[in-house]
């Protein structure tokens, strides 16, 4: 076997590699937070940092000598810009206290309060949280009881209400139930029919034609059509197969459309009743609006971002270091901390509000018009425009939401892509603009001959809107509208 030889060798390689600081990945993480997680991060913040508080009510900041004249003032003549970013915290620290006071601070160096007059933006927020209400399982079980529900019995109810949904449907099959609660399918279909006949009248059911079924009284003269018609038609109910209809129940068209109409008042969902997931309420970052002369102007509304601020008496502790070394170097990592974030909630106001105008720019006509005159955007255009990466806007707009003419809308939705259009002076039109054309011809044509997809598309390329069957079809879809079969009316 010949010799093997091993040679430990030192190699130099030069190269870039652009690296970001903790202060940029900060920036980028605030500015892609919706206001709800900015808020419970600058909440978390406010009780970490001893050194970040809320600011007081914005004021007119006054000197420091006309606040206690005769003291010695505590900041020199300030340079024009703050010192590089890879500072030292002692730097930062020597900076801050030799060339700031804490009215500079909390108004020049800050972010607005949501309410300027409210002191404790927090109580606030606890104060608003609604009461939660009694949930359906509760609600059914205590019927249960009040009906002398047997204790060996409840292991099988409680299986059973508690797999129900949000519409109040068993969303489980009734075997794996039984199994799970150690009964048998037998006794799992008793309890169900007992749980079915709770209410509200409906829960229980293991599709929409049974959930509708339990709502009819059993002694209602049309009680046997109408189960006829859920249990064995309710696919040609869904198909819109009149003809058929009318032959296999035995009645005219015009009783047929009774019988639907009586079906269409009752609840498909009765258990949401019960669902008491919150109402999100939503707040607009930006306000577009008119001035005098008709222009459109973009506004931060920054109500939703307490207005931050330093704490005096850290600042100072700091400065005259009335502390042992642990101690100040903990506040000099947290008054640096603190700044940062400042800077950061500063840095995501002005991208917002710049994306927000690149925006406005662009949709113009939309704004004014509606959503039949949304023109094509992409997130690049904003970009190059900005001189930003496209990431960049994408952060910028991620939920975040627009109060416009046209109502509150959530920014990410403006941006779309767009079809060939030879009645649009830029040759294009957006998705959402044609999709609205399409709904228009849908809603004005003649039901009892409604147009095919192919009859749409040229009815579209008619209008200048190059668009194929294909894509009329797809539109029609996420548009949630039945083909033209079903929209056929009798």
């Amino acid at each position: 076997m010949s010799g093997m030889s091993l040679d430990l060798n030192i190699r130099q390689r030069l190269e870039q590699r652009q690296v970001l600081s903790l202060q940029t990945i900060q920036s980028l993480n605030i500015l892609q937070l919706a206001t709800t997680d900015l808020q419970n991060l600058i909440d978390k913040e406010l009780e970490e940092n001893p050194t970040l508080e809320m600011a007081a009510e914005e004021v007119e900041a006054p000197e420091i000598k006309d606040v206690a004249a005769g003291e010695k003032e505590l900041a020199e003549e300030a340079p024009d810009q703050l010192t590089p970013s890879g500072e030292t915290y002692d730097e930062a620290l020597e900076y801050l206290a030799r060339n700031t006071d804490i009215d500079d601070l909390q108004s020049a160096r800050s972010v607005k309060a949501r309410n300027d007059g409210e002191p404790d933006a927090k109580q606030e927020a606890f104060n608003n949280i609604a009461d939660k209400g009694v949930s359906l399982p509760d609600h059914l079980l205590e019927q249960l009881r009040l009906r002398n529900m047997q204790p060996e019995d409840a292991p099988l109810f409680e299986a059973i209400v508690h797999s129900l949904d949000e519409r109040g449907y068993l969303s489980y099959p009734l075997q794996d139930i039984a199994n799970q609660a150690g009964a048998s399918l037998s006794d799992a279909e008793q309890a169900l029919r007992e749980v079915q006949a709770l209410e509200p009248k409906g829960v229980g059911a293991r599709d929409l034609a049974e959930c509708l079924l339990l709502q009819i009284k059993q002694n209602d003269p049309d009680y046997p059509v109408l189960k006829k018609l859920l249990t064995q038609h309710w696919d040609d109910v869904l198909k819109n197969r009149m003809p058929k209809l009318t032959k296999e129940l035995g009645v005219d068209v015009d009783e047929v459309k009774g019988l639907l109409e009586m079906l269409s008042v009752l609840d498909p969902h009765p258990g949401h009743a019960f669902a008491h997931s919150p109402r999100q309420m939503v707040s607009p970052d930006v306000v577009v609006e008119e001035d005098e002369q008709g222009n459109l102007k973009v506004r931060l509304t920054r109500e939703n971002l307490p207005r931050l601020g330093i704490n005096d008496y850290y600042l100072r502790m700091l400065k005259e270091k009335s502390g042992d070394k642990a101690t100040m170097n903990f506040l000099k990592g947290k008054l640096n901390h603190a700044r940062a974030l400042i800077e950061a909630l500063e840095q995501r106001q002005s991208t917002l509000e710049r994306v927000a105008n690149s925006i406005v720019r662009r949709q113009e006509k939309f704004l004014r018009e509606g959503m039949q005159a949304l023109a094509p955007m992409k997130m690049q255009d904003i970009a190059d425009e900005l001189g930003i990466h496209h990431s960049t806007v994408w952060r910028a707009v991620y939920g975040k939401y627009m109060e416009t003419p046209q109502g509150i809308i959530e920014m990410n939705s403006l941006f779309t892509g767009g079809m060939p259009s030879s009645g649009d002076d830029q040759g294009a039109i957006s998705r959402e603009a044609v999709k609205v054309k399409l709904k228009a011809l849908i809603d004005d044509e003649d039901k009892s001959k409604p147009l095919s997809d192919m009859a749409l598309a040229k009815k579209l390329g008619e209008g200048g809107i190059e668009a194929s069957r294909r894509v009329v079809t797809k539109y029609r879809e996420e548009l949630g509208i039945a083909d033209s079969r079903v929209r056929k009316a009798y």
